[in-house]
């Protein structure tokens, strides 16, 4: 059923919508958060890597976090509404939302649905089971992309990967917490970066428009610095040059020709000097 199913899906995304993909981190309940990060991560890239959907990366859930802020149940995001509405906001057209559940000792189940946000429906809602080992966990994960992808799983499938290091339970979880450096906050890395180069921090965040006017800002004012130094040197030569023929200068009449040309050059040179002042201030005002 999950086959045919995943079948007209892939139909639908060649011929009625777009094809991009978010997969949204899948919570988990009982279960550590390294274990649903690194699980989530593999189940992304192998739907990617199947070459279906176009998957944004995980990085972009976090910069939409900044600036549209929510509840932390908000993005498990396992309602239709708040699927489609999150898509919307991600730019893509179809929206992956799940959790994985540890059942008893030995045992994990896995839920997941596929929204389109362009059909404004729920696609397709799957559900798998594991033996309890976490290596089982991450093959049924991957069977489950290619569900979603609606390929045949092929009987060579394998998991390919060392996962005896990553923490299963909450329990590990807090035993292990201490060793593990905070992550840095995607708010503090866009102002650091907004800091060292303004509007940078915006673009990062997906805020394009914003960051590119602070940039043009800041690259028009450079400019206009460059322009305003080179008139303000080009004057202050002129007045330096000009005052001293005229202290050399004994000739009443050209006294009297080098005396307005060195009022003049002064007044440039304060004209330039204070335009290159009020660009500093301007400068670091957006700074």
């Amino acid at each position: 059923m999950s086959l045919c199913l995943a079948a007209e899906i892939t139909k639908s995304v060649s011929l009625k919508t777009g094809n991009q993909l978010a997969v949204l981190e899948f919570e988990g309940w009982a279960v550590s958060e390294p274990l649903t990060e690194f699980i989530t991560e593999e189940f992304r890239e192998t739907v990617r890597d199947l070459k279906i959907f176009q998957v944004q990366d995980r990085g972009i859930t976090n910069q939409l976090k900044i600036f549209k802020p929510r509840s932390k149940d908000y993005w498990a995001c396992w309602s239709k509404e708040c699927a489609i509405d999150l898509g919307r906001h991600l730019g893509v057209n179809y929206v992956i939302a799940g959790n994985i559940q540890k059942k008893g000792d030995d045992e994990f189940l896995i839920k997941g649905r596929l929204f389109s946000v362009d059909m404004e429906t729920l696609l397709n809602e799957f559900a798998m089971s594991s033996s309890g080992i976490t290596d089982s966990l991450l093959l049924e994960m991957k069977k489950m992309a290619y569900n979603v992808s609606g390929l045949p799983v092929p009987d060579t499938l394998s998991v390919g990967i060392d996962m005896s290091q990553v923490a299963t339970t909450e329990d590990i979880k807090r035993k292990r917490q201490w060793i593990q450096l905070p992550p840095i906050p995607s708010k503090i890395k866009a102002l650091m970066m907004s800091t060292a180069l303004p509007g940078s921090g915006q673009i990062w965040a997906e805020r394009k428009y914003p960051g590119y006017g602070f940039m043009g800002t800041e690259a028009t004012l450079g400019i206009a610095a460059f322009i305003a130094y080179y008139q303000y040197d080009k004057a202050w030569g002129g007045f330096q040059e000009t005052y001293i023929a005229y202290q050399s200068e004994t000739d009443p009449h050209e006294l009297m020709e080098l005396r307005p040309q060195i009022i003049q050059y002064a007044a440039d040179s304060r004209k330039y000097n204070a335009l290159i002042k009020n660009i500093r201030s301007v400068g670091l005002s957006i700074w």
